[in-house]
């Protein structure tokens, strides 16, 4: 077998597949951006896909999911051509011209008769990982004058922008992990999700954790099951699901009580400190332990672990701890237990990553005061809810179609998303979906919410766009300053008529007749620009010239001036606000909860390796290992229901009932049934494989601020079936 060496076409012997050149690439499955060589065979099509080794972040680590592309890009289940709906509900092949002028004239009617704000875009998952896609999504509302976006943002984790707006952020960044000596993570298992951010890096993330390790920094786990990221646990706190803000209150009653803060700084930048301090009293040892089924001494040894054994450390929160009961009150008190800890970088710290694609910043040792967005802005019809960052809330998007009146949804958009199982209520969803004028949705495959729309538009796929590391490249994602631009490897399918999100948008827009704006720049809507003039055009302000960062196939970490935390400036008086009057309701109303009597088990939402989301579930080589949704439980908990593996099993609370066939792990808690979110078909389908469990979320049990429904920690009771 030959190697490519330089830019040299050779012919490599892939096993079965004959491979005629190699391209340069990296992974848009996720976040963890994992750089890749990729094999072409002779009729330019992508055949072979492994890490690169050369890649300075990842060195050649890919996942399971990633590693698929061959299978996505090539596969039965990808749909190449524009579809339009029946009345009867199936589809019809047509031109991408016909499609988009139909759409068009659709949109114009709606905007007509109801308004701009009556079209709305929903943002799924892989629009983040698309740099042009996700900047074109909104200066096309802004064209067409509508506000009304709505991102997964406010269905897993809203919870942190609350808790940034209401308590407040240090300008200076927290200590990554290589700075640290003690890292808390509470319903993160970044090994799996390769989730990261503050300060925490998910580009090879096993060897990130190795390589702390090696270094001596403690770790402790707060999750009901024992993950892959309790192997290196120092302390794992096994807790039930739903009881993250009691065990995060419980570890700021003792730090407190023990006088374990950092008190120079908390008297310098921390507000409502006694009011705190009040309010967690209840919340002991003791008390956390029989709620959240752990031992009082476990708590104790975390707690003085993190804030008094170790002085230079972080914590991050993950969907566990932030799609549950009262999770914006478990994300403010977990954060607030960094803040009473003074775990932040100070005056004079190196900054490990300042940015390549932003422009330059100054990082200061001084607090951003809370900005309580939602109380200033523009409020919903819908039961006054305000916004979150100048989103409207994914929550109340189903009453947001149903609801009549002005302002109703008609039309949606939806690049990168499958909202039909990712919302809460899934009847009501799927209802609210099937009532609009237009919908229209980008998707590679037959999604559930693709069997709703009116239109698809086949997306080109990731190796078959330039691109550049997206919008996550800021400091705290990436642990230097690195960047990579990647040319289109592959060309799409011959014959096919994908086309580019941000392709599409733009030719709507100049349907409706609108100029759309990108980077402070109107675009020409004659001609239509290219993916690398726009791509410039993203990154006109980057520290590093697009035209140098091209010059690197497998990225590089730039030598760029470094970056130090400045001191505060001398105006600079604004403090954490750590007991805001919210807050305090809601710590009150957390002390009395508990599940409706005869639920014995609690519902845990679970993350699969093989899949990202509702994506990669249509792939054969995923279906073999992952046949179905199973509900997972421990093992004493199947024998005590009567349940043999593949044993169907009822899951049932007072807002519905799935079926699933059980399987068991002995990592689990017991009392805990896990199963994953974002599987299953439409409201009628037969399949029991797939389990989807928004048929048990209510859209009516939500979280203050954000709306986002209680999706994991919530009572259900279950039957063998």
């Amino acid at each position: 077998m030959k190697r490519l060496t330089g830019k040299k076409t050779i012919i490599m012997d892939a096993g079965d597949v004959m491979v005629q050149r190699e391209g340069v690439s990296f992974c848009r499955t996720c976040g963890g951006f994992c750089g890749v060589r990729l094999g072409i065979d002779e009729q330019g099509r992508l055949a072979q896909i492994k890490g690169d080794k050369e890649h300075p972040l990842t060195e050649g680590y890919a996942c399971f999911k990633g590693l698929r592309a061959v299978e996505t890009h090539n596969g039965p289940a990808r749909l190449l051509h524009p579809l339009k709906r029946r009345p009867d509900g199936s589809f019809e092949r047509i031109p991408l011209r016909q499609a988009l002028d139909e759409i068009a004239e659709k949109l114009q009617i709606v905007i007509a008769a109801h308004g701009a704000q009556a079209v709305a875009i929903y943002r799924g998952t892989p629009n983040y990982v698309n740099a042009i896609s996700y900047a074109f999504v909104d200066a096309w509302l802004k064209a067409i004058g509508s506000d009304s976006l709505f991102s997964t943002v406010t269905i897993d984790q809203p919870a942190k922008w609350v808790a940034a707006a209401r308590l407040g952020y240090w300008r200076a960044g927290k200590r990554s992990i290589s700075q640290s000596d003690v890292w808390l993570f509470a319903g993160h298992n970044p090994l799996v999700s390769h989730q990261g951010g503050g300060g925490f890096y998910a580009n090879h993330p096993v060897n990130r954790m190795r390589q702390a390790r090696e270094r001596g920094m403690k770790v402790i786990v707060i999750d009901p099951r024992r993950s892959e990221l309790t192997h290196y646990a120092d302390i794992h706190l096994q807790i039930r699901p739903g009881e993250d803000a009691a065990v995060a209150a419980g570890l700021l009653h003792i730090v407190l009580g023990m006088g374990w803060e950092d008190r120079e700084f908390c008297d310098r930048y921390v507000q409502g400190l006694d009011a705190l301090r009040a309010a967690v009293l209840a919340f002991t040892p003791e008390y956390v332990a029989q709620r959240a089924g752990i031992k009082a001494e476990d708590l104790l040894a975390a707690a003085e672990l993190f804030a008094r054994q170790s002085r230079r450390g972080s914590l991050s929160t993950g969907t566990g701890a932030n799609m549950g009961p009262y999770s914006n009150l478990a994300e403010h008190l977990y954060q607030t237990l960094g803040v009473v800890c003074g775990r932040f970088l100070r005056a004079g710290e190196q900054i490990d990553n300042p940015g390549i694609l932003i422009p330059h910043k100054t990082f200061r040792a001084e607090v951003a005061p809370p900005q309580r967005t939602w109380e200033q802005g523009p409020h919903s019809r819908v039961k006054g809810w305000g916004r979150l960052f100048g989103e409207k809330l994914t929550g109340t998007l189903s009453d947001e179609i149903l609801v009549p009146g002005q302002g109703q949804i008609r039309a949606l958009i939806v690049p990168g998303g499958n909202p039909a199982v990712a919302l809460p209520d899934q009847a009501k969803a799927v209802q609210a979906l099937s009532s609009l004028d237009l919908l229209l949705s980008f998707d590679p495959v037959m999604s559930e919410t693709a069997r709703l729309a009116h239109y698809i538009l086949p997306p080109t796929l990731q190796y078959e766009r330039p691109d550049i590391l997206p919008a996550l490249s800021y400091p705290g994602y990436l642990p230097k300053p690195f960047s990579q631009y990647t040319d289109a490897v592959v060309a799409p399918p011959a014959g096919s008529e994908v086309v580019d999100e941000w392709r599409a948008l733009w030719e709507l827009a100049r349907r409706l007749g609108k100029t759309l704006t990108l980077a402070g720049a109107e675009l020409d809507m004659v001609t239509p620009p290219t993916a690398e003039q726009l791509l410039a055009l993203l990154t006109k302000k980057a520290k590093v010239p697009l035209t140098e960062i091209r010059k690197y196939p497998s990225g590089k970490v730039f030598d760029i001036a470094s970056a130090v935390v400045e001191p505060a400036r001398p105006e600079a008086s604004a403090r954490f606000a750590v007991m805001p009057d919210d807050v305090a309701s809601e710590l009150t109303a957390c002390l009395g909860y508990c599940d409706p009597p005869g639920y014995g088990y609690r519902l845990a939402v679970r993350r699969m390796r093989d899949v990202m989301n509702s994506t990669l579930r249509e792939l054969d080589s995923i279906r073999k290992r992952n046949p179905s949704n199973p509900a997972w439980l421990h093992p004493d908990d199947m024998a005590a229901l009567g349940l043999a593996a593949g044993d169907r099993l009822e899951i049932a609370n007072e807002h519905g009932r799935v079926v699933a066939h059980a399987a068991p792990d002995e990592r689990q808690k017991p009392g805990v049934v896990a199963v994953s979110h974002c599987w299953g078909g439409l409201p009628g389908d037969e399949a029991e494989a797939e389990t989807a469990i928004n048929q048990l979320i209510s859209d009516s049990r939500v979280e203050s601020i954000s709306a986002m429904a209680w999706m994991t920690g919530i009572g259900v009771r279950l039957r063998r079936l």
